[in-house]
């Protein structure tokens, strides 16, 4: 994502919970989890045309094999650092700029790791709780595909778990990694400014 709005010409500052490739000058080692860290980086920047949120944590249980303590990390990940990230960065996105949360089918299709779907279904009420009172023509939209080839996701899962995937995806096909970096980058351009409070189903027909 990162090389890709590089190469477009924009500066472009990426973060990350891990170690950064030290040869990375534009990746911003931040714990989104930790309100100072956040804050440091909203210094940073002066304004942001496009704020995209990619966080994802799939436990891979079923409800009744989650601690509370687990429940809690879940929701935390996946809902809870991404309201702190709006909050503390939303100021800094420009007029007509656009935020984009990295959703998921099983939001609106459900999972068999509850938990997982339950957060993941709670960017569709913060992003279009978001669309209604935005402010400068800024645009929140939710990306939701289905599982990623070349994801992180993706290299957890099994051959025979992948090959289940893309047989119950009408097209036979995974979205390709490369191919999610593109739509994302085309949906926070200005063509796509009436674009404002949408879940947007990438899923290859998978859920409809």
């Amino acid at each position: 994502m990162v090389e890709y709005y590089d190469s477009a010409g924009y500066q472009v500052i990426g973060t990350t919970r891990r170690a950064p490739d030290p040869a990375s000058e534009n990746i911003f080692n931040v714990n989104l989890e930790d309100a100072e860290s956040l804050q440091t980086l909203a210094k940073r920047v002066e304004a942001i045309d496009a704020l995209i949120i990619c966080i994802g944590v799939l436990p891979g249980k079923s409800l009744e094999q989650y601690s509370d303590t687990e429940l809690s990390a879940v929701f935390h990940s996946n809902a809870i650092v991404v309201m702190k990230v709006v909050r503390e960065l939303l100021d800094h996105v420009r007029s007509g700029g656009a935020v984009l949360f990295m959703g998921s089918i099983a939001g609106s299709a459900g999972s068999y790791d509850e938990a997982y779907a339950a957060s993941k279904a709670a960017l569709v009420g913060l992003t279009k709780s978001l669309a209604k009172k935005s402010k400068n023509g800024v645009r929140f939209n939710c990306i939701a595909p289905g599982l990623i080839d070349g994801s992180r996701m993706f290299e957890g899962f099994t051959a025979d778990e992948v090959e289940k995937h893309e047989q119950q995806t009408p097209v036979r096909k995974l979205l390709a990694l490369e191919d999610l970096v593109r739509i994302c980058f085309d949906i926070t351009q200005p063509h796509w400014n009436s674009l404002n409070g949408q879940v947007i189903d990438i899923n290859g027909g998978r859920y409809v």
